[in-house]
């Protein structure tokens, strides 16, 4: 099981191949340029998958966008960030 939960700073340590596999090569560089960047967990889901963003949130008024990549990946692939 997990040890990381939501709301957790982790760094992205190993974009695994299932993670890159069938994406465009440009797709598969830009997740690449995260591994060693931090993030903050977002979810777990049931399957034990560690949910984390890269991207920003851009506030206009009344509305607010996201824009960014979200993806899931094994623990194994992230390690917690010191401070």
């Amino acid at each position: 099981m997990c040890d990381l939960k939501v709301g957790d700073t982790v760094v992205f340590v190993d974009a695994p191949d299932g993670l890159l596999k069938d994406l465009p090569s440009d797709e598969q560089n830009e997740i690449l340029s995260f591994v060693g960047k931090p993030a903050t967990i977002t979810s777990v889901d049931e399957f034990g998958y560690v949910w984390i963003g890269f991207g920003s949130q851009v506030d206009d008024g009344d509305e607010s966008h996201y824009s960014g990549h979200s993806f899931a990946v094994t623990a194994d692939c992230l390690r917690q960030a010191t401070r």
